[in-house]
């Protein structure tokens, strides 16, 4: 019995060493504008820690699932784009498959499949848009307050061709829906901004912006002053006389 109490303990704290471990990499990871290198550099430290441990663990897979978009992201040549996406999209898999009810692992698989599809071209934006589409379906269902996910339906519901699915109220609706959830989530006054602009709703558009960019305490900050508030700005100025 004593034996069994042991290890049950030693497994108990393993699991809150690997919690505090990812916890601690989500915080370099949001604000990684400080530091860009050496902070993503500690995120990638941290996950590859825990899956040392554990390489079944879906908290530290979607994590780096996550990075690895971002490493993506910040390829300018069209094969390594692809393969960190390919890596980033194989990371979520695993996620999925190890933690069927964590919304992150739906979230960052249409992510990943969401760069591949647009890094690689309209055909297979259209190949893949279903389960683009399902992923973050799936991900609001597991955890109706996860924000992001309404971003990425917004998302796609603009930029999917109308033949596709692709709706411009829906979007609307998607992304109002998240804003009403956490109105510190920058990237969803831009997305919603982008749906107002293609809808000709220019003064709609500006008052979003604007509140993008006066924002004091956003939810992911890194997100925010890298590219949200910049977008924003760039936005303005694009409809400034419209």
């Amino acid at each position: 019995m004593k034996k069994v109490i042991l290890v049950s303990l030693i497994a108990v704290v393993a699991l809150f060493a690997a919690d505090a471990r990812l916890k601690e990499s989500d915080n370099y990871y949001k604000n990684r504008h400080k530091d860009y290198k050496g902070y993503t550099n500690k995120v990638y430290a941290l996950c590859k820690e825990v899956l040392d441990e554990n390489p079944n663990n879906p908290q530290a897979l979607w994590r780096l699932s996550r990075l690895y978009s971002l490493y993506g992201d910040n390829k300018t040549a069209k094969s390594e784009k692809i393969s960190r996406y390919e890596t980033a999209r194989d990371y979520a898999e695993k996620a999925k498959a190890n933690g069927v009810t964590i919304a992150e692992s739906y979230f960052w698989y249409g992510v990943a499949l969401g760069r591949i599809a647009q890094t690689k071209g309209i055909l297979k934006s259209i190949a893949l848009a279903g389960p683009i589409k399902q992923a973050f379906e799936k991900a609001c269902s597991l955890n109706s307050n996860f924000v992001p996910a309404y971003d990425g339906l917004g998302a796609w519901y603009t930029e999917a061709p109308g033949f596709a699915g692709g709706d411009l109220n829906k979007a609307a609706e998607y992304l109002k829906k998240g804003l009403s959830k956490d109105p510190n989530y920058s990237l969803l006054y831009v997305d919603l901004a982008k749906v107002y602009i293609k809808q000709k709703k220019f003064a709609d558009a500006r008052a979003l912006l604007d509140k993008c960019i006066a924002i004091s305490k956003p939810t992911n900050p890194a997100d925010f002053y890298l590219e949200d508030k910049p977008k924003a700005k760039e936005l303005l100025a694009e409809i400034k006389n419209k």
